[in-house]
């Protein structure tokens, strides 16, 4: 499976729901995918979310920091500082991205490409660089080529 963006994401956008530079913007952790193309807003109810139970990990997940929105030539994009949960054992094969800032829509579901596992360690996310790819930007987490 790939990642996969949200039907909802795009007109989302027009409508102007998402500020990346200042919007909260947080990554849940799932083993794995509950979600689908059209899907619309994150729940804390969905099943596979990673277990909060002495693992190191919050229901919901991490509010990520860092945004920053940019123009690399004729790509937009948004980066974000890599985030991480200590003391974590558990496993993860996706990642959800979603604001929290406009009623926990969706932004992308991100696929590991299998379960990473941590124990007892610190289990991290890091983000491609932004200014990456050809043209410069397209390895962004998000990006969009006008």
């Amino acid at each position: 499976m790939a990642n996969v963006v949200p039907y909802s994401f795009g007109q989302e956008l027009l409508k102007g729901s998402h500020n990346f530079a200042s919007d909260t913007i947080k990554l849940a952790l799932y083993t794995a995918n509950p979600y689908t193309t059209a899907s619309t807003a994150y729940s804390v109810g969905e099943a596979n979310q990673v277990s909060a139970s002495g693992t190191g990990y919050t229901t919901g997940g991490n509010s990520l920091t860092g945004n920053a929105v940019a123009n690399q030539t004729n790509v937009a994009t948004v980066d974000f500082s890599d985030t991480s949960w200590s003391s974590a054992t558990f496993s993860a094969a996706f990642g959800v991205m979603y604001n929290s800032s406009a009623s926990d829509k969706l932004v992308v579901v991100l696929d590991f490409g299998g379960t990473k596992s941590c124990s007892n360690g610190t289990f991290t996310i890091s983000f491609p660089d932004p200014t990456s790819g050809s043209p410069a930007g397209t390895d962004a987490i998000l990006s969009l080529t006008s």
